[in-house]
């Protein structure tokens, strides 16, 4: 079989992404822009990158091809159940593993918008956070935190996520018990309802990672670009680096191909066994982009710790772009390498099947 018909034809497994969720008329017709980037653009400037005029192509593909006022209208008065399936349905999907933290409807909610499997992956933080108040010590905090992280995942979640990268970033460190009394103290006194202590945000990493151990579970890491409260500086995928060595015995799934830390996250996945890359986010965001981003990957990168997944969240379309985005630019990349003598076509094709399907298959025990 050629390399773009297994390309085209291989079902996904998205190994990471995020619930839909209903949104207001107000808000399609007059932010529906905001949904196609990370930023705090305004909607001026969100309307002409390229990752939503790609949208509007969509959009006419679904109602006709109107106006952009038109099509945003038309795209108001949807019945979300139905147009999700009617998107979802035509990207040849397996499973999606949904994060639980973001939006407020949870992945049994989203369940009942589509056909495709969903399987759960708890934030950490999330977690974290409702239990602060509940828990006068960090002694207490921690019994209660680490029996509802064997809890859930006894049960149907077959992951852990953190986002310290957008809290504390990732130079993620060890403290001893003192430090923790007092920044555990500290923060209750002064309990904001978000967790943005240092010292607190990579103590509960830490114990997520032995969490993830004990149930051989990934524990997915945010890394590299995302909402405007991560500091471009600290997502460097290369700032975890000791901490995946400490927790060898975790697999770790860093997120969004690091981007634009692409190179260095492929380097840290070619150097220690644990680790695993995900390609998502940038898929589709940065559109052209997305074809040197698999390249890049490829670089250092072993075939069978590469990830497809979209990170698409609220809106469906995500989920369409993504997969539509990366069949063509994976087929592209495999063609060339195929035919600049790096790889056969046979083996062109199991990396595709690997990356689309096969690696999450294993990863997550699906």
């Amino acid at each position: 079989m050629p390399i773009r018909e297994t390309v085209e034809s291989t079902p996904l497994i998205d190994n990471h992404a995020h619930a839909v969720e209903p949104l207001s008329h107000e808000t399609v017709t007059q932010s529906f822009a905001s949904f196609f980037t990370e930023g705090n653009l305004s909607q001026e400037n969100a309307r002409h990158t390229l990752n939503y005029r790609s949208v509007l192509d969509l959009l006419g593909e679904q109602f006709d091809g109107k106006d952009e006022e038109t099509l945003l209208e038309c795209r108001a008065d949807v019945d979300l159940g139905e147009y999700t399936q009617a998107l979802l349905s035509q990207t040849n999907t397996e499973y999606i593993l949904v994060d639980d933290g973001f939006p407020d409807v949870s992945p049994s909610e989203f369940a009942t918008y589509t056909d495709v499997a969903i399987k759960p992956i708890h934030r950490i933080e999330n977690a974290a956070e409702a239990m602060i108040p509940n828990y006068n010590s960090v002694d207490s905090f921690e019994d209660a935190f680490v029996a509802h992280l064997d809890d859930v995942l006894s049960e149907e979640f077959v992951a852990l996520k953190t986002v310290v990268a957008y809290r504390t970033g990732l130079d993620i460190h060890e403290h001893d018990r003192d430090a923790l009394r007092t920044a555990y103290e500290n923060v209750r006194k002064k309990w904001s309802g978000r967790l943005e202590h240092p010292v607190l945000n990579d103590y509960i990493v830490h114990l997520a990672a032995e969490a993830a151990a004990r149930h051989d579970v990934p524990l997915q890491f945010h890394t590299g670009f995302g909402d405007a409260d991560a500091n471009p500086r600290f997502v460097d995928p290369t700032y975890l680096y000791e901490f995946l060595r400490t927790h060898a015995d975790t697999p770790i799934v860093l997120l969004h191909g690091g981007y634009p830390y692409t190179r260095a996250a492929g380097y840290v996945t070619a150097t220690l066994d644990n680790v695993y890359l995900d390609l998502s986010l940038a898929t589709p965001f940065i559109q052209h982009g997305v074809e040197p981003l698999i390249s890049q990957a490829l670089e250092l990168a072993p075939t069978t710790k590469l990830l497809y997944a979209s990170d698409a969240f609220s809106v469906p379309e995500l989920y369409l772009l993504a997969e539509r985005r990366f069949r063509a630019d994976l087929t592209s990349v495999l063609e060339r390498l195929h035919q600049d003598g790096f790889m056969t076509e046979e083996y062109a094709e199991k990396v595709a099947r690997s990356i689309l399907r096969e690696n999450a298959v294993r990863l997550y025990d699906l």
